[in-house]
């Protein structure tokens, strides 16, 4: 009997309604990033970041909740910060939370895995989040040192990423709304294309077909780590994608739901724009090891939680 078994019916509806819950927190999220572009300056941003350092790293995860940014934005914002003098390890911890640690990821979040144990999922996502950031801008700030972090001229005139580089031209909600539609563009495309290999997993695979694969730590979190890095999912969306593998355990979704954020194709290529090559590799390979073990791990101390959903 074969385990796949595609049905263009089911593929569609499955598409569809991931796309039709998703894209409003796209849309709203495009938005925001616009305005906060516009609207708040650099020198704002500086005055959240205490003097301690492991203080200032523990705060920098959490700026999020106030100055929420995509990944796509807050990369170029970071080498930003570091040229009016926050120090390296504060913007990369920013720079790897503000993604999860936002309210618009909360509310995402809580959507797509609501009757499926919603806030415990918010909550070890926010958990981990932190963690991995926090211990990523330790990292920087003991290992490789803040002054061999950035790219020489990061901060100047050169390398520039178009994501929310725009300069003010006078007209505020005409400025915003163009860095909004930009950024509702180019995460909308994503969104599509990841919405769409869920769809046809979900709707072309039984789930008994996936018990196997996704009751093995290794194959599961390896698995969910993998998509999540090749899909460049935004997080506002990508909860939605996670919570619709209803075979996978929370653990292997956590994988989907942390890593993405922080490591993945676009975000590799941005990164090369601002930090030296040692400091990418160390920084990707540093986040990618410690989340796989956390959920490795996560199928022992991880909750279950209900994989309620409609097929």
């Amino acid at each position: 009997m074969s385990t796949f078994s595609f049905h263009l019916s089911d593929f569609v509806f499955v598409w569809w309604a991931l796309l039709y819950e998703a894209l409003p927190f796209v849309a709203l999220g495009a938005l925001m990033s616009g305005l906060l572009e516009r609207c708040v300056s650099r020198e704002t941003v500086v005055r959240f970041f205490p003097q301690n350092r492991l203080l200032g790293i523990a705060a920098s995860a959490c700026i999020g909740l106030v100055f929420p940014m995509c990944e796509c934005g807050v990369v170029p914002v970071v080498r930003r910060l570091v040229t009016k003098g926050v120090p390296a390890s504060c913007a990369v911890t920013y720079m790897l939370a503000s993604p999860i640690i936002n309210p618009l990821v909360i509310l995402s979040t809580a959507i797509a895995f609501r009757n499926k144990g919603q806030w415990t999922v918010v909550g070890l996502r926010l958990g981990l989040g932190f963690l991995v950031a926090a211990v990523l801008g330790i990292v920087v700030w003991r290992l490789l040192g803040e002054e061999n972090l950035m790219l020489g001229e990061a901060s100047g005139s050169h390398g520039e990423t178009p994501c929310h580089e725009h300069q003010p031209r006078g007209n505020v909600v005409l400025d915003a709304l163009t860095t909004a539609a930009e950024d509702f563009l180019q995460i909308g495309a994503t969104l599509v294309v990841g919405a769409a290999l869920a769809a046809v997993i979900n709707s072309g695979f039984s789930r008994t077909a996936m018990e196997p694969f996704a009751g093995n730590p290794w194959a599961a979190v390896s698995g969910m780590s993998l998509l999540a890095i090749a899909l460049n999912l935004c997080s506002e969306a990508d909860a939605f994608v996670a919570a619709s593998f209803y075979a996978f355990p929370l653990a292997a979704k956590m994988a989907f739901l942390v890593l993405g954020p922080m490591v993945d194709v676009k975000l590799l290529l941005m990164y090369s724009t601002v930090f030296r090559p040692r400091a990418i590799v160390t920084i990707s390979g540093i986040t990618i090891g410690l989340i796989w073990i956390l959920c490795v791990t996560g199928y022992a101390w991880m909750p279950a939680v209900s994989t309620v959903g409609v097929r």
